[in-house]
């Protein structure tokens, strides 16, 4: 009978595990609008520049069952490797395929809402198996986990969430590991969330140490050291350590090929100043104890998002000051809390966390571990019965009240506005009125407890109530300002938009010629309530563009598009805006479609290359410089063609001025050209955010006031005519007078004319959109133009066949593939390879038969 109730016990525990978070997150979303639950959409932040995009690609290679290593939708062509591994891997991304492409919105928000679930229930089922328990209080801590301050900031970036509904799968499996010798759901645990995100699972890598230490410490006897006792249970430590490296070994067919194309990245690149003896926050940290410490205005720099709920805050403190707690669990639990929050707070063991990064934006991404550790470490003092010291509980609160009041008082004496493109300051600005309800919450939790303590009538159904009511009203407060896209009219919009490009593509398709178009998509990029620079758009209208937004953007991209004048932010993130008539030829721009909300115009550019064309030998030895575009592109057509001509005319400058106003600067240049030709300006190391231009006294578009710095065109101008240029800027500016060149027309035609009639002629342009990594084609080659320049970053995964003979890829124009020809017309195979497959397939291979053999050893040791 006893077994039975038990059982009963268990089975309706688990029952409210999934039924509180699915009531309680439902409501959320329900309360915000979230579709299909309203008619908002989270296309915000990342959501709406990356994950739409990558998810319309990944639907489209699910439905036809085909999955390239290299795309030419990303930028001027990439490999994918980076972009499944980092973004795309999670089981749960599989709804997709369920819905169409304008309702990709809704199945994003439904997978997040699962996801936000999911965590909740893996947190619930991980505290009543560890402790053997199956209280309320359980439910409590797993829906205080799901709607945690890192959740409540981060739901958006949700290849992220992963990673909390695997942490207590793997923390259990430790567990399992060290007390009884079963490694299993670690290595599955570890795995899995290696392969959903790996970059996820080297935060989790290293928390997976401490709290290895913390089990050591927990078990510690009380006389004996510590380095002593570790060296007792060596055989523990080389348990951890091999499964560890199974795990490692098994993720190694994704891990290894992954590490190798990042290193393609600038992410490769390490800064000693991240690595400098200094803290990253103050103790305003503490305003994060309570409920709305952040908003959306604040999610790129803040502090650690701690919240999770006063009745875990509460708890824990308690836990540190109670009786009932053993001097060796705390010492253990102060290991694992203390060396989370150094780890955050230290800048070098910050950056090493993580991997050898500060981020850009979205600090603290391994906070969800303080909070994990801190409802565990809550809920072992309840069950120890730390609720029924009424003092420790009463004195707990008031500590954490103190707390919350010097973080607000210490935020309003040093709190900054934020800039929207700096991110390095101190502490942002603080809402007071979230102060109160902190407080609020604090008092009414405390006054909860103590009833729980007592055992009043419903005072475990209140102390829920209390509980989640916090957690709701700190998830809006972390969305308030958030710009919530209109899922009705994005459905509208995408269908238009999708048509009108689409005829577009299919025209030329027959044409079977490779060729770019840039889309500026007015009517879509008017859906987002904050600036949308279509970085990723090519994804989901399936067009060749040139901008690209990611973690993964090859660096030569960045290396060879930002010296060609292409605006670009940062080195993930390379604009469409910038183009010139050289860099057009160049890269195959033969179409800017711009798409208004009700006309439409298609410009083309006839003089353009294809995918790739010969060129003089001259291009393997071209190196950019930075910040001189003009004189890059004109080095550039000079190695193109083999000789010394000045491609460029710098006009007469007749007249410059300069004055300076309360809100503003405004320069003013006259010129004269001295060519006929476009005629561009690029103001270098300038974000051109707040900077207005003026040809002739006629506006600019406000889209080239973006982000980053590109060349703005003057305009095609007659040798000798007249022009005035004037520049209005909110900060000061270099010289406009000093950064205005023009192209000879004329001289440039001739070379692209000739440089046309050496063209790499394609097999079959159309496979290029389903298997961007192999595809062929025919060159002539002659003496004076040797070097086939491909339009695409150069990538050692590239390997080339010519006439059926290996031939070697070679890094040219500063950052592109080339390929030496002898002289006359071949045959060519171009492959991408997906380096590091095969080694990781091995060490995979390996890892697998090392599990299995351990596996056996252990059952004929029994």
């Amino acid at each position: 009978m006893l077994r039975k109730n038990l059982s009963a016990h268990k089975l309706a525990y688990y029952i409210w595990t999934i039924m509180v978070p699915l009531i309680i997150i439902s409501g959320v979303f329900m309360t915000i609008g979230i579709a299909p639950f309203g008619n908002h959409n989270l296309l915000i932040s990342d959501l709406s520049t990356q994950y739409l995009q990558f998810f319309a690609e990944l639907r489209r290679e699910l439905l036809h069952l085909s999955f390239p290593s290299y795309s030419f939708l990303i930028s001027i062509g990439d490999s994918l490797v980076p972009i499944y591994s980092y973004y795309l891997l999670s089981p749960l991304n599989l709804i997709i395929v369920f819905f169409r492409p304008a309702q990709l919105p809704i199945a994003i928000d439904l997978i997040i809402w699962m996801k936000i679930i999911l965590c909740s229930v893996s947190m619930s089922i991980f505290l009543g198996k560890k402790y053997q328990s199956y209280d309320f209080m359980g439910i409590c801590g797993g829906l205080a986990y799901g709607l945690c301050g890192f959740v409540a900031m981060y739901f958006y970036d949700l290849m992220w969430l992963d990673a909390l509904i695997w942490l207590p799968v793997i923390v259990y499996g430790l567990e399992k590991l060290f007390y009884r010798n079963k490694g299993g759901i670690y290595v599955i645990g570890l795995v899995a969330i290696i392969l959903t995100n790996y970059y996820m699972g080297y935060i989790i890598c290293v928390f997976a140490i401490i709290y290895f230490a913390y089990l050591m410490k927990q078990s510690q006897p009380i006389r004996q050291p510590f380095f002593q006792h570790i060296k007792a249970h060596s055989r523990k430590v080389s348990q951890f350590l091999w499964y560890s490296l199974i795990s490692g070994m098994l993720a190694a067919v994704v891990l290894i090929p992954t590490v190798v194309a990042m290193l393609s990245t600038g992410k490769k690149d390490i800064s000693l100043t991240n690595f400098l003896l200094k803290g990253t926050f103050g103790p305003s940290f503490a305003v994060n104890l309570g409920v709305g410490g952040n908003d959306f205005a604040g999610r790129l720099v803040h502090n650690p998002s701690l919240f999770t709920g006063s009745l875990f805050i509460i708890g824990a403190v308690a836990y540190f000051f109670s009786r009932k707690i053993k001097l060796r669990n705390k010492q253990a639990a102060g290991i694992l809390l203390g060396s989370i929050l150094i780890g955050m707070w230290l800048l070098p063991l910050n950056t090493f966390w993580h991997m050898m990064q500060q981020p850009a934006g979205f600090p603290f991404r391994m906070v969800f571990l303080f909070s994990f550790a801190l409802i565990m470490v809550a809920y072992e003092g309840y069950l120890k019965g730390v609720f029924a010291e009424r003092k420790v509980i009463l004195w707990s609160a008031i500590g954490i009240g103190a707390a919350l009041l010097i973080g607000y008082v210490t935020a309003n004496l040093f709190q900054q506005k934020m800039d929207p493109f700096k991110f390095q300051i101190p502490q942002l600005m603080v809402s007071n009125s979230a102060a109160v309800l902190a407080i609020g919450f604090l008092v009414v939790t405390t006054l909860a407890i103590l009833a729980v303590a007592a055992k009043r009538p419903a005072s475990k159904a209140f102390l829920v109530v209390i509980l989640a009511l916090e957690l709701m009203v700190n998830f809006s407060i972390a969305t308030s300002g958030a710009p919530f896209g209109n899922q009705q009219s994005f459905e509208r919009t995408y269908a238009k938009s999708e048509r009108l490009v689409g005829k577009v593509e299919s025209k030329e398709r027959a044409h079977h010629r490779f060729y770019r178009m840039l889309v500026i998509n007015q009517p879509f990029r008017q859906l987002f309530k904050v600036p949308y620079s279509g970085y990723n758009d090519s994804f989901i209208f399936q067009n060749h563009g040139l901008s690209s937004y990611s973690s993964t953007l090859n660096s030569h991209t960045h290396h060879v598009l930002a010296n060609l004048g292409f605006s670009s932010r940062n080195i993930r993130r390379i604009d469409m805006f910038g183009s010139t008539r050289i860099t057009q030829h160049l890269l195959g721009l033969k179409y800017v479609y711009y798409i208004g909300a009700h006309e439409h115009l298609l410009m083309t550019q006839k003089n353009v290359a294809g995918l790739g064309f010969m060129t003089s030998s001259r291009m393997q030895h071209l190196k950019f410089i930075k910040d001189q575009p003009f004189r890059n592109q004109n080095r550039l057509v000079q190695a193109e063609m083999g000789n010394s001509e000045q491609y460029f005319e710098r006009p007469t400058i007749v007249k410059t001025s300069q004055q300076t106003f309360r809100d503003f600067y405004q320069y003013q240049v006259e010129l004269r050209a001295r060519t006929t030709g476009p005629h561009y300006l690029y103001l270098p190391k300038v974000r051109l955010h707040g900077v207005k231009f003026y040809i002739n006294g006629r506006k600019l578009s406000s889209l080239y006031s973006g982000l980053g710095t590109e060349m703005i065109p003057v305009g095609n101008l007659q040798r000798n005519q007249a022009t005035t240029i004037t520049v209005k800027s909110t900060k000061k500016l270099p010289d406009p007078a000093s950064h205005v060149d023009g192209i000879n027309a004329a001289k440039f035609d001739r070379a692209a004319n000739t440089l046309n009639r050496h063209q790499l002629k394609l097999q079959d342009n159309n496979q290029l959109d389903w298997h961007g990594g192999h595809f062929r084609g025919k060159a002539r080659a002659t003496n004076q133009k040797r070097i086939l320049l491909m339009s695409m970053p150069y990538d050692k995964g590239w390997q080339v066949k010519v006439d059926g003979r290996n031939r070697p890829v070679k890094k040219v124009a500063s950052g592109l593939v080339g390929v030496e020809l002898p002289v006359g017309t071949h045959r060519l195979a171009f492959n991408f390879h997906i380096r590091g497959l095969l080694t990781g397939a091995i060490f995979s291979l390996v890892g697998l038969l090392l599990l299995i053999g351990t596996v056996v050893l252990k059952r004929t040791g029994d």
